[in-house]
């Protein structure tokens, strides 16, 4: 019966993060054909069919491949006057020039061929009322034929934002065989967002809804986790606590790949532990097989490889130590086993994943090889600055969010952000907690504990050692692990102390309060400064909005 509890707690919890997370995640109305000029100088015109005060022309930008187009207006289709530039500094976003612009016809010329350009619109001044167009070149048609998709004001709704300018990209690459802009991560976080594409098309939705997937599915993962070591009720109370975790629920729903590698880590290491109690090899196959997925994914992968293998040899030095495990079983079974599929099939993994490459005009074997250098070079000696770049020691305080997205166009007073951070009542006790149990060897001694720390500090101290910038959402991994880890220690705690329930409680009630608190600036959605001023600016250097600084 406590088992059904359980089972339908985690689903309860699932499905509302579910929920919340497809809630304004993204729109399937954006234009799907795109106008590809095959040579430079290839001329669209325009006609109203009347003369118009054009206040604002709104284009799709699709894939720019370096192209930009220049756009004039006419009164009368003879006297020219030149407008500004149409550039492509997005991918798959509405852009805008403003005017007034006083014509009725318009023209406009590709600079460079083999740009996609999605849609262009045209809105009338003051009124903002979209104008329809009367004719137009005829190999054109695909610039006006999605025109109910238009927007005055590019959103995240209706187009990318961040890194999906880079990973959403590239999985619309891998998908029509074409040249992956993305190379500084293997492929295959960008060919699971390409599933997403394929199921629900090249929109908003499509490519951040594998995103929404995954991340629901770390909660039954999380609760998993925490069963290996703990009694139902606190493996409920951990995977809650993540649950509503704010970066959870902000890199769930961006089309980056860092949700997916965060979970393949997360089941490399269950299954790992899963080993080290039932001692099946089935769980270690499994382990490797996730830990091959993860790498696959991102190259962050090998720093859990790295904790992972410590504590591989740890624990056999010890059972061989014990005698529950034979010296000779350890070499002649286990080790080359594990050697299969820690290391064979992971490899495997790995470049099955470039196999789309392999599809793309041009490419050989060796240049994936070639890439793989590229990748370390390009990693190492990054030199680039940000104004949230963050270094390892601020990540577990807080000290400096990345702001995702900016809303443009909003009333005066509103604001529309995106950022990413953690849940305090999280980040802040959990780390607390990491740092009683170093220095408390009752609480350290307990099972899992050490294993968990281990697994914490691999994805965490490597960062202390790379050179190129950071951000918080590279802390993303020790997350699960936090909580986790807060589960464990309150069932130790309240052993001794049954009182300490309420702490658990109270607990649990500031992580939802929270989250309900900051949701604005997690979901995108439109609130007022002064909200944000007064409730959630809590340090300096929590920046919401322009002026926030």
């Amino acid at each position: 019966m406590r088992e059904k509890r359980s089972f339908f707690g985690v689903l309860v919890l699932s499905l509302l993060f579910l929920f919340l997370s497809l809630f304004r995640l993204g729109s399937r109305e954006v234009p799907q054909t795109y106008w590809e000029p095959q040579e430079a100088q290839e001329v669209v015109l325009v006609d109203l069919g009347g003369v118009y005060a054009v206040g604002r022309v709104s284009y799709f930008v699709a894939l720019a491949q370096g192209s930009s187009y220049t756009f004039e207006y006419s009164q009368d289709g003879v006297s020219w006057e030149k407008g500004p530039k149409l550039e492509s500094r997005w991918v798959f976003r509405w852009e805008h020039v403003d005017g007034p612009f006083l014509a009725r016809y318009f023209r406009i010329t590709a600079q460079k061929p083999q740009g996609m350009l999605g849609e262009i619109a045209f809105f009338e001044a003051r009124t903002s009322r979209l104008l329809s167009v009367a004719s137009f070149s005829p190999h054109a048609q695909s610039l006006f034929d999605e025109q109910h998709t238009a927007q005055f004001e590019g959103s995240y709704l209706t187009g990318t934002y961040f890194d999906e300018i880079y990973h959403a990209r590239t999985a619309f690459e891998h998908l029509h065989r074409l040249p992956p802009y993305e190379w500084t991560h293997p492929p295959l976080g960008k060919l699971i967002i390409a599933l997403g594409i394929v199921l629900f098309g090249m929109n908003p939705f499509g490519w951040r809804i594998m995103g929404v997937v995954f991340g629901t599915l770390l909660i039954p993962a999380v609760f998993s986790f925490s069963r290996l070591f703990v009694q139902d009720a606190y493996a409920l109370f951990a995977a809650t606590l993540f649950t509503f975790d704010f970066m959870h629920f902000v890199q769930a729903r961006i089309a980056t790949i860092d949700t997916y590698v965060v979970f393949f880590i997360l089941l490399a290491y269950f299954f790992l532990f899963r080993y080290f109690q039932r001692k099946d090899m089935s769980s270690l196959f499994l382990s490797g097989l996730f830990f091959g997925l993860g790498a696959a994914t991102k190259w962050t992968a090998v720093y859990a490889g790295i904790g992972m293998a410590l504590l591989f040899f740890a624990y056999h030095s010890q059972a061989i130590k014990e005698g529950t495990v034979s010296l000779r079983e350890f070499l002649w079974r286990i080790l080359p086993l594990s050697m299969v599929f820690f290391l064979f099939v992971p490899v495997l993994l790995y470049f099955l994943s470039y196999f789309p490459y392999l599809l793309v005009p041009g490419y050989s074997f060796r240049d994936l090889l070639r890439l793989q250098v590229s990748m370390y070079r390009y990693h190492h000696d990054l030199k680039a600055t940000h104004p949230f770049a963050s270094p390892w020691w601020e990540w577990p305080i807080m000290a400096r969010p990345i702001w995702l997205y900016k809303g443009e166009g909003l009333p005066k007073g509103y604001i529309s952000s995106i950022v990413s951070f953690g849940n305090p009542a999280l980040w802040w006790v959990g780390g607390i907690v990491v740092l009683f149990a170093l220095v408390t060897p009752a609480f350290l001694r307990r099972e899992g504990v050490s294993w968990i720390l281990v697994a914490f500090f691999s994805q965490y101290v490597p960062w202390m050692l790379v050179p190129r910038i950071t951000f918080i959402y590279h802390y993303y991994g020790c997350v699960p692990l936090l909580a986790v880890l807060l589960g464990i220690f309150f069932a130790w705690l309240e052993r001794e102390h049954p009182s300490a329930q309420v702490w658990r409680w109270v607990l649990l009630c500031g992580a939802v309060g929270l989250f309900v608190l900051f949701y604005p600036i997690l979901s995108g959605a439109v609130v007022s400064k002064a909200y944000v001023l007064r409730f959630l600016r809590w340090f300096p250097s929590w920046t919401f909005f322009s002026g926030g600084e």
